[in-house]
This record gives structure tokens, C-alpha cells and sequence, in this order.
């Protein structure tokens, strides 16, 4: 995946973001979050940080803790191996996240829960919820503890753990899936068919190769120069069980490039 995003930072605790990712492959992709600021799916989201503790115990020591709320919509549908794509609706994500920086060392905390809604009454396609946790410490050795405009590098060890739901997919009579292909469109122009062939299945089905529960750990980094940010880290799976009939997940890998355009203005 590529995931772009752009922050502002509307007051000195105010913060509001924009994120589209979309997939560079096709395929079938894990659900859930790319990471825990940006949507595991490719869909176009708007949050708004608030930093609504914030203290400086110390010199170059500070606590803080934010809360994070948005919405989303889709911009690519994902193919499935076991239904057509699935009409999924805009979502809410609302996280929670705090911890300490200090000179030699961090330490982060936070909780996240995505849940799917509906975009037009009738459609019941649902894409799985996810719930997010994550705990990251950091460490910055002392040879690179130099003050700006010296490169900061910190290394992280961060474990994740996720819950992702079962997503579900609405079905008419026929078989057919609203607004999926040129059959859906015959359906409605030959609305006789129903009376003279029975409808092999009609109603919600839950797809139950989705979702599942997973936890995963590594290490990561983060350097900082000046205007720019470097970012990468690699998880491997300590717990994955996804349900039904999907591929395990081994290994998960990540990097970033930050620039700050307005840094420096005051």
C-alpha cells in the first residue's frame, strides 16, 4: 500500500489530518489499519487530534495525551475470493493515545476502535470493525543525545494487538448482489424471473473468511532532521488467528517520509 497524508496544526493542541491510501497491488489484503493513524483500507479519512493533557514535568520532558476522532469513505473497492466487493459504508474511528518523551527515552500507549456504518437504507454490506491497541517504548542512546539541530534518531520496540470483526454482505433474490454488474441491472428490468424461478438464497450472509484476532512486535526508528522525518519498522506475528479460510500474516513492514512545510514559521 501507499498511504499519503497531510496534518495541520490548526492551534498548539488542535491538529486536523488527511489520509488516502489505496493499494498498489490487487488482491485480497488484510482488513483493519495500516497503522494507527491511517485506515487499513483504501479510504479517504479526516481526523481531528486534541491534545488535551499536556505537561512539562522537566527539561525536554513532557506527558501528553490525545484523542483522535473522524470518518471515512471508500475510494477503491477490494476483490474477494468468496463474494463480489463489498458496498462498504463510511466509517467513524475514534483512538485514544498518551505517554511520556523525555530525553533518553518514550514511552506510548493507545487504543483505537473503527466501525462501519451505512451509506443508503436497504444496503446492508458491512465491513468488519476493527479495535486497535498498541504500546511502543523508546530509546535514544546517549551518543545521539545532541541538541537541534543534530539528528535525532530514537529506536522503538512497539507490540500491536488487533480485533477485526466479520464483515457481511447482502444478498437479493437470484443471488444477486445490488449494484455488482450487468445483473443487477437485468434484475430490475425483468422483475418476472422472480416469480418463475425460486430464489436460490435471499437475505444478509455473514463471510466468515474475514476478520479475525492478531498480535504482532518488533522493532522501529524514527529520525528527525531539521524539516524532515524518517519512519520504519517491521512486526513480526507473536498470535494470528484469523477466521475461516485466510493466508496468516508473518511478518509486516512499514516506512515513512515526513517533510513539515511550515516549519519554519512560528
Amino acid at each position: 500500500m501507499f498511504g499519503p497524508r497531510v496534518v495541520y496544526g490548526v492551534r498548539p493542541n488542535l491538529q486536523l489530518s488527511f489520509a488516502s491510501p489505496f493499494h498498489v497491488t490487487h488482491g485480497e489484503h488484510p482488513t483493519g489499519r495500516f497503522t494507527a493513524m491511517m485506515p487499513g483500507v483504501p479510504e479517504a479519512e479526516v481526523l481531528a487530534g486534541w491534545r488535551f493533557y499536556h505537561a512539562t514535568p522537566g527539561i525536554g520532558t513532557r506527558n501528553e495525551a490525545t484523542l483522535y476522532f473522524g470518518g471515512s469513505a471508500t475510494t477503491q473497492k477490494l476483490p474477494r475470493s468468496d463474494s463480489p466487493p463489498l458496498k462498504r459504508e463510511p466509517a467513524v474511528y475514534a483512538a485514544l493515545a498518551a505517554g511520556r518523551v523525555a530525553r533518553s527515552y518514550d514511552i506510548w500507549a493507545g487504543v483505537g476502535y473503527q466501525r462501519y456504518g451505512e451509506w443508503e437504507t436497504g444496503i446492508s454490506d458491512h465491513q468488519s470493525n476493527t479495535l486497535l491497541s498498541s504500546l511502543a517504548v523508546g530509546w535514544r542512546p546517549p551518543f545521539l543525545n545532541k541538541g537541534y539541530p543534530k539528528p535525532d534518531l530514537r529506536l522503538f520496540w512497539e507490540t500491536t494487538g488487533e480485533e477485526v470483526g466479520l464483515a457481511r454482505l447482502q444478498r437479493t433474490p437470484g443471488g444477486i448482489t445490488p449494484g455488482h454488474g450487468h445483473d443487477a441491472q437485468s434484475a430490475v428490468a425483468r422483475p418476472f424471473l422472480s416469480t418463475i424461478i425460486p430464489p436460490p438464497f435471499s437475505g444478509t450472509s455473514i463471510l466468515r473468511n474475514s476478520g479475525g484476532t492478531a498480535v504482532f512486535s518488533g522493532p522501529s526508528l524514527l529520525c528527525t532532521y531539521k524539516n524532515f522525518a524518517f519512519q520504519g519498522g517491521i512486526l513480526f506475528s507473536l498470535f494470528d488467528q484469523p477466521n475461516g479460510y485466510q493466508p496468516r500474516e508473518n511478518v509486516r513492514a512499514a516506512l515513512g517520509f515526513s517533510y513539515y512545510i511550515l516549519g519554519r514559521r512560528k
